[in-house]
């Protein structure tokens, strides 16, 4: 039987393994190296790929977010900013990333000016509290210059808060440090879409209170 394999959107493959722990655990985990590699995935696992890459195995989680509310929210933000931006579902959180660092990522939706400045203001936030997902990321500039692909930084996401009327929480990314995301309204997913993703890559956006 053919082992258990993941392709990243780097286009690396993993293969699954199972981890002997002391007491009797099992850690299952995915490396690049195919001998020894399982052939099936353990009941309620799956696989989990990070914005950047990164793929993990856990134990399944619920859907919260429909798929077709996960398609509307790609093609949204496809529509209104064709480029340098990236999704991330996981939850009942809708996440949108963009390089800052970058500036190519950023030709044709954001000027190099807006990514200049955030740059900037991420790298004086970090002497304050900050959100714990940037802090993170932001240390590991120490490997951009081998990564394949630039950091991503997370700005807005959408929230699901009412299950039964899909209301959607709208959030931003706190830059001061006062708090780690800035919560804007909730509204319908569309509503929500189109209200605050054309603010991506415009100084209206450091507006957004």
């Amino acid at each position: 039987m053919k082992p258990v394999q993941y392709t990243n959107r780097d286009g690396e493959t993993f293969y699954l393994h199972a981890v002997r722990l002391k007491g009797g655990r099992t850690l299952y985990v995915m490396r690049k190296r195919a001998s020894g590699a399982l052939s099936g995935m353990p009941e309620g696992y799956e696989v989990r790929e990070g914005i950047h890459g990164h793929v993990s195995v856990r134990r399944k989680r619920p859907r919260s977010i429909t798929e077709v509310e996960e398609q509307l929210v790609r093609n949204v933000l496809s529509h209104l900013r064709p480029a340098g931006y990236e999704l991330d579902f996981e939850g009942r959180a809708a996440t949108v990333y963009a390089s800052a660092l970058d500036r190519k990522s950023f030709a044709g939706s954001i000027d190099a000016d807006f990514a200049e400045g955030f740059a900037e203001v991420l790298t004086k936030a970090l002497a304050k509290k900050y959100p714990p997902e940037l802090v993170a990321m932001f240390r590991a500039r120490r490997r951009e210059e081998t990564a394949k692909r630039p950091r991503l930084y997370p700005l807005l996401r959408f929230v699901l808060t009412d299950k039964d009327r899909r209301l959607f929480a709208v959030e931003r990314v706190c830059f001061t440090g006062d708090r780690a995301w800035v919560r804007l309204e909730a509204l319908p997913l569309s509503a929500a879409l189109m209200k605050y993703l054309p603010h991506l890559g415009r100084d209206s956006f450091f507006d957004l209170i």
